[in-house]
């Protein structure tokens, strides 16, 4: 008589979920995250951003369907105020965000680290500095990314590209100063965006939050009045300076 065979075992789904490492349910999670939308609008600037809300919406979908979490935790590492003309006073914090990826297995955890700044007039300044580094910690993890983030899209050379812009800015001479006065709106309004973005990038923030810290600031000077996006330029290269020294300093 024919001896009887088992059918074999078939996994569930989430039998086979449980069955896979760490490292193979966060590649899982990576492939299944897709693209995500600029959902985010800056209108002082006229142009479209991935919000915090929307890249943790999309990350907290694929990290619960692949069955893991990513726990943080901060650590402030350097705190400084720099003084306004008019006493206002912009309050910057520096954390290090530690982010633990796990599934209950200890001997699996995998751990990463990513730098964040916050800047507010107010006592939001670590809160924006621990949204930072998770926001950016996400789409360095996950490989969210868009055109003008891409590093194909732009210098690579970013460091030396920030100090030539910035430093251009610095050192112009009376006449130059006097001439950008005769630049176009649109050319002045250029340069507020390129060097607003330039020192987001510094401080791991936005060029929204930057631009809203110097229009505190010289929201009240005369030359605002006249012509606001001349006024913050002059902001962002004083700022620039303080920063490097500081970073000079430190």
């Amino acid at each position: 008589m024919a001896e009887k065979k088992e059918a074999p075992k078939v996994e569930t789904p989430k039998e086979k979920k449980e069955n896979l490492s760490l490292a193979e349910k966060l590649n899982r999670a990576i492939s299944d995250i897709g693209p995500v939308k600029k959902d985010g609008n800056n209108g002082y600037q006229n142009y479209r951003f991935q919000s915090e809300a929307a890249i943790k919406a999309a990350v907290k979908k694929v990290i619960g369907l692949n069955g893991f979490d990513i726990i943080p935790s901060y650590e402030i590492t350097n705190q400084r105020d720099i003084q306004g003309r008019k006493g206002t006073v912009n309050h910057i914090v520096d954390v290090i965000g530690t982010f633990t990826i796990t599934d209950g297995r200890k001997d699996q955890d995998i751990v990463g680290k990513m730098p964040g700044s916050g800047m507010d007039t107010g006592e939001k300044a670590v809160a924006k500095a621990c949204t930072s580094a998770q926001k950016y910690f996400y789409k360095q993890l996950f490989n969210i990314s868009d055109h003008e983030e891409d590093p194909d899209a732009t210098n690579s050379d970013i460091g030396a590209t920030y100090q030539q812009n910035m430093q251009q800015q610095t050192n112009r001479r009376p006449q130059q100063r006097q001439q950008s006065q005769q630049e176009s709106p649109q050319e002045i309004k250029e340069r507020l965006d390129n060097a607003l973005k330039m020192l987001a990038d510094m401080q791991h923030t936005t060029p929204a939050e930057v631009k809203s810290a110097l229009i505190k600031e010289y929201e009240n000077e005369p030359a605002y009045k006249q012509n606001s996006n001349l006024a913050l330029l002059g902001g962002a290269t004083a700022m620039y300076k303080l920063l490097r020294k500081e970073q000079k300093a430190g």
